[in-house]
């Protein structure tokens, strides 16, 4: 590796996820472009919780997420991890603490050594700054250091003479990154323990002829591709050759001028609109379903949905279609839950209003984007083929859609709409 390429975080692996008398540790896996490292981290007891929920981690690889997702209904950070094996995987999310949010931003520091094969990380509890919780050079404390890490392994060799292996939480070697959650205040409830990414199995549907003209007064559109989503499935994806673009938590100021970039580009895109976005913004979702875009119900509050109850979530989802009926004139028949969070009890009241579920299996994370630039750099990395691109109605998502969409078509990708 050339001596000026920065050392690259590329993946955290969560090792195993402790109790101890001393406080909550879990240990990680970090492999960077010049190697692999353990690492122990202590996190709060709010963060340990939220990760001790989704186990056992005894059954396949566990992949933590470097990245976050903040909930600005909810005043929560969340973060992902996926559990994989050699017949599945799931993604499943979790709160966390801004100590957690942290930690993580620190590991992903080039500058992080990891020369050594077990390093301790355990700076002072939420007390202390991001700036103060730094990985330990082998500089003049670390000896000091040194020392406590061999203390510390004795300690846990006599502690297994003579305590049995219940002493200690399942290891797991992971396969995906983690997503943190920050919380404000002791006001946020812990999530439900089943919470997982669900997705739908799609059939294509042969596409009009290309032979077909539009009338000479009317300018030429390139026809949809539609897919039927399958109701019965967690499947998702598009076969190689499609894409499809997808904008979640509108209708908003910039739902028209979406819709008319994709317009002018001849595509149409999926829309999944917040019940009560749509009360105050009805003429956005009349906008849309004029120009021909699907458009489909995104929950009444953005509110995660797995830990309501079965009436609760049968209310929320008719309020929603309701709501949109009324403007459109026409049935609402899909789906996406915030944060793709679902389970059996509420995918069961999505079949009974007669929808189906959409999620996604590209993520550009625009919503966090601090310029055109970076969605577009996600884009250009990604292998689109085959992608149901998450986007929402941001600014700099909006700045950059028609750069987006060139790109798309200089790949020669068949933009696809769902039903």
């Amino acid at each position: 590796m050339p001596a000026n390429e920065p050392n690259t975080l590329l993946m955290i692996e969560l090792l195993s996820l402790e109790h101890r008398l001393t406080g909550y540790q879990i240990e990680v896996g970090l492999t960077r472009n010049d190697g692999y490292a353990k690492c122990v981290l202590t996190i709060d007891e709010y963060t340990y919780t939220q990760l001790n929920l989704l186990g056992p981690f005894n059954l396949g690889r566990v992949r933590l997420s470097f990245y976050t997702k903040w909930d600005p209904y909810r005043n929560v950070h969340f973060s992902t991890l996926i559990k994989m094996n050699k017949t599945f995987s799931e993604t499943l999310y979790f709160a966390c603490s801004e100590y957690y949010v942290s930690q993580l931003l620190q590991l992903k520091q080039p500058e992080n050594p990891h020369s050594e094969d077990v390093m301790v990380y355990q700076p002072e509890l939420p007390s202390t700054t991001p700036e103060q919780t730094k990985y330990r050079k082998d500089r003049q404390p670390f000896g000091r250091i040194a020392l406590r890490c061999i203390m510390f392994s004795f300690l846990l060799l006599l502690l297994s003479l003579r305590w049995d292996e219940s002493l200690f939480t399942d290891r797991v070697e992971a396969l995906e990154e983690p997503v943190n959650v920050s919380l404000k205040g002791d006001s946020v409830n812990l999530l439900q323990p089943l919470i997982r990414t669900a997705s739908i199995q799609i059939a294509p549907i042969d596409p009009p002829s290309d032979d077909i003209s539009d009338p000479p007064n009317k300018p030429s559109r390139t026809p949809n591709n539609e897919f039927e989503l399958d109701i019965d499935t967690f499947e998702y994806g598009l076969p190689k050759g499609y894409v499809a673009l997808t904008f979640d938590d509108g209708p908003s100021s910039y739902t028209k001028q979406i819709v008319d970039i994709l317009v002018e580009h001849n595509v149409s895109a999926s829309f999944f609109f917040v019940g009560r976005n749509v009360l105050h913004r009805p003429d956005e979702v009349k906008y849309a379903h004029e120009h021909d875009m699907p458009i489909g119900n995104h929950s009444w509050d953005h509110s995660e949905m797995t830990g309501n109850t079965d009436q609760e979530n049968e209310t929320n989802l008719l309020k929603v279609n309701q709501a949109l009926e009324n403007i459109i004139q026409s049935p609402i028949t899909m789906f996406r839950p915030p944060y793709g969070s679902i389970d059996h009890n509420l995918a069961d009241k999505v079949m009974d209003q007669h929808m189906k579920v959409l999620l996604w299996n590209r993520d550009p994370e625009d919503w966090r984007a601090k310029s055109p630039e970076e969605i577009l750099n996600y884009f250009h990395k990604a292998d689109s083929s085959g992608g149901i691109f998450l986007l929402h109605e941001r600014k700099f998502t909006v700045e950059a859609l028609p750069e987006i969409i060139e790109y798309l078509q200089s790949k020669n990708l068949k933009f696809a709409i769902f039903k």
